[in-house]
């Protein structure tokens, strides 16, 4: 619909509203209608002046030809012949004698006088008739017009109240219905930020409490290396050994909250990824090598099976930050003289990166909840896993456009699948 414009009205913009052609409808319509009665009236008033005058005349000549039958003839030509001046003149001299002009009251011209009784009475009442129709018309416009301000009213202090939940009705033109228009993208604009408001707040409690949980085994556990080495005589390999399990536990908070902000920062749209046309093969390879020393570590061989180079538009060090935490899991999973597989594909619509491991697999029951945060599966026996590297992988991949995938066998394996569109990436390909 056309967006509403503080621009100077023109005269044809008026016209577009469907009150304004109705009211000029209506106008037209009554004109139409009163005119046509009052040239009915005036014609029904003239043939009865028309008639009367018609009597009067035969009264006269009646009362001529009662005393003069010979002049018959004479009479009735003269009635309908062309009157001269002269022979106007002559008879309003004549008339003037008697004391007969145009000056006397009407009052002795009863004919006349009946006649303009009658046009008065006739004219009053069509103009009464008229009024009265407009004030009836101008009575149930304004009732439509102020109901319609009203109910706009009322569905403001609704949408205010969060109780309004159904667009109002739009008509297709005009500026009321532009109106209305406005008032429905205000309450899904309002309704749109308080859901998100709510979202915001539930999302700041629910990453209070996560932090506060998580930080409470690691601050715990350095209060108490803490307050033995202050109250107990140890020895040097004693006071080394709890040293390097508080520097464990300080890397683990440093890395678990680090994760946690960006997996925060993510989730409210505070990070803008850096997105530019590259190699996302490369990108693929650089995770993998990053991750090579903790694979000699497993005895896991990772390997990437692509046979060309891949381009598409993301941002590198985020790619790469998904990447890592899926395929860490994987060689974490895989047991020794496992193999990892990276293997690259592309189809007319899609880029997909499958991630392959030969661990335990994953219950079909538990494959729902894995991206969820802070979730650790049954058979997870690693002590510092803390369940969000999956979590912030999911939000990385949906921050590109894209989605993960999950195929588990159980005594065989998982494949994580990444699948990006070509229709949201399209100038990324090559």
């Amino acid at each position: 619909m056309e967006q509403t414009s503080s621009k100077r009205i023109g005269f044809f913009d008026v016209w577009k509203n469907p009150e304004l052609k109705n009211t000029v409808r209506f106008f037209i319509i009554s004109f139409f209608l009163f005119s046509l009665l009052i040239g009915m009236g005036i014609y029904y008033l003239g043939q009865q002046y028309k008639t009367n005058d018609i009597e009067s005349k035969a009264a006269i000549i009646g009362s001529l030809l009662h005393q003069h039958p010979e002049l018959e003839d004479e009479l009735v030509a003269n009635l309908n012949k062309k009157i001269s001046n002269h022979e106007k003149h002559m008879g309003m001299e004549t008339l003037s004698d008697y004391g007969i002009s145009s000056n006397l009251p009407m009052k002795f011209f009863p004919e006349i006088t009946d006649f303009f009784r009658s046009l008065t009475i006739f004219s009053i009442i069509v103009f009464l008739l008229f009024f009265i129709s407009l004030f009836f018309f101008y009575n149930q416009y304004s009732r439509i017009m102020y109901r319609r301000i009203r109910n706009l009213t009322f569905y403001a202090d609704e949408v205010l109240e969060g109780r309004a939940h159904t667009p109002l009705h739009e008509i297709h033109e005009g500026d009321l219905s532009k109106l209305t228009h406005s008032f429905n993208r205000m309450r899904f604009v309002i309704q749109k930020n308080i859901a998100e408001l709510k979202k915001e707040k539930s999302f700041l409690v629910d990453l209070m409490s996560d932090i506060s949980h998580q930080l409470k085994t690691p601050l715990a556990s350095l209060s108490m290396y803490n307050e033995i080495m202050s109250e107990k005589e140890l020895s040097k390999e004693q006071k080394t050994m709890f040293l390097d399990q508080g520097k464990q536990q300080l890397e683990r908070m440093n890395w678990l909250i680090q994760s946690l902000l960006k997996l925060a920062k993510l989730d409210v749209g505070a990070i803008q990824f850096q997105k530019r046309k590259a190699s996302l093969t490369k990108t693929v390879r650089g995770s993998v090598e990053i991750l090579k020393e903790l694979a000699s570590q497993k005895g896991v061989h990772v390997q990437v099976v692509s046979t060309q180079e891949y381009m598409m538009i993301h941002d590198k060090d985020w790619m790469t930050e998904a990447l890592l935490n899926v395929i860490k899991n994987a060689i974490e999973h895989t047991p020794k003289d496992g193999h990892v597989s990276i293997l690259m594909e592309e189809s007319a619509a899609l880029l997909k990166i499958h991630i392959q491991d030969q661990g335990e697999g994953i219950d079909r029951e538990e494959i729902k909840n894995i991206f969820k945060r802070f979730y650790k599966g049954k058979k997870n026996k690693k002590p510092g896993s803390v369940g969000i590297g999956l979590s912030l992988s999911k939000s990385i991949i949906e921050g590109h456009h894209g989605i993960i995938q999950v195929e588990s066998k159980l005594k065989t394996g998982t494949t994580f699948t990444f699948v990006f569109s070509k229709d949201t990436n399209r100038e990324g390909y090559k």
